[in-house]
């Protein structure tokens, strides 16, 4: 008898829980569907660019497009290293060297003085703190053009134009939004350790440098790769403060490219390579440091 009534009662239980669950499993499907369709309608114009970055001129103008090419051209990529911009200079592989050197220089003093300016902020308690705070984020709201040509005059008579003096210096004095990525942080981490050290006899600055900073490698790697690749792919500025072709930085070089490159035929395959070869390192060095992105904007995002 007992075995005959618990049965149906096991039926009943699973049709329950199915009845509970089933629109949960609804939602969630038509949640995946939506995020699913937002990620491949993101990446298609990446695909897009690989696929013509791959192509030759007759591909690119086929009507219907062709996604896949026949054949292939990978020889586009060696290519944009050898197009010759001036009769007898390869310049590409001089911007290259000339971006890395001033995306590193830039990120290095960015998060020097980022890092020290949320430093003061999170720790140091002083007269007027507070208002200062809030007139340095208030500061994002004046437009770049009013600042650009007030700058534009200062470096002219400091006789930088056509330097990297305007691109770099600027970045060692930080800026708003890295300054409040690392005080977010860092009032998150106990002022305790703090008081430990001074009484061991520590400064400020040792404090900053032995303790601050090795507790926070996720925002310095958060705030390391968005300056990186602000800086990798800044264009206006060295646009308007460098003058000869040797100088030039990559996102500038792409338009030199555009308008001087390749004389004869369709461009497009060649600078669809030109922006993944610029491109890949940027993605490589996300992918590097996924994890601590990802956990540097979480922890940032806390309150004080």
């Amino acid at each position: 008898m007992s075995t005959w009534t618990a049965q149906p009662l096991a039926q009943v239980t699973t049709r329950r829980d199915w009845r509970l669950r089933l629109p949960r499993l609804i939602a969630r499907g038509v949640i995946y569907l939506v995020a699913t369709a937002i990620a491949v309608s993101a990446l298609l114009p990446f695909l897009w660019t690989i696929s013509t970055s791959l192509k030759d001129g007759t591909q690119v103008l086929a009507i219907p497009p062709q996604w896949i090419p026949k054949p292939a051209h990978p020889e586009n990529y060696l290519d944009v290293i050898r197009t010759e911009f001036k009769p007898g200079q390869r310049l590409f592989i001089r911007w290259f060297r000339n971006t890395i050197l001033y995306a590193l220089v830039s990120m290095t003093g960015e998060l020097l003085g980022c890092s020290a300016a949320g430093y003061g902020f999170a720790r140091f308690r002083f007269k007027g703190r507070d208002t200062l705070f809030m007139i340095m984020l208030a500061s994002t709201l004046l437009p770049w053009v009013v600042r650009i040509v007030p700058l534009y005059l200062l470096f002219f008579r400091l006789h930088w134009i056509d330097t990297y003096w305007p691109l770099i210096l600027p970045q060692w004095f930080g800026g708003v939004y890295f300054t409040f990525l690392f005080r977010q942080y860092f009032v998150t981490i106990p002022k305790e350790l703090d008081d430990a050290a001074k009484m061991d006899g520590a400064s400020s600055l040792r404090i900053f440098l032995w303790i601050i900073l090795p507790l926070s490698k996720p925002v310095v790697a958060t705030a390391a790769i968005l300056s990186f690749n602000g800086n990798w792919n800044r264009f206006l500025e060295p646009l308007i403060f460098l003058n000869s072709a040797e100088k030039f930085v990559l996102g500038v070089g792409l338009r030199w490219f555009q308008l001087q490159g390749v004389v004869g035929g369709t461009k497009e395959p060649l600078m669809s390579a030109y922006a993944l070869i610029m491109a890949a390192p940027i993605i490589i060095l996300f992918f590097a440091g996924q994890r601590y992105f990802v956990q540097g904007i979480q922890l940032s995002a806390s309150k004080e």
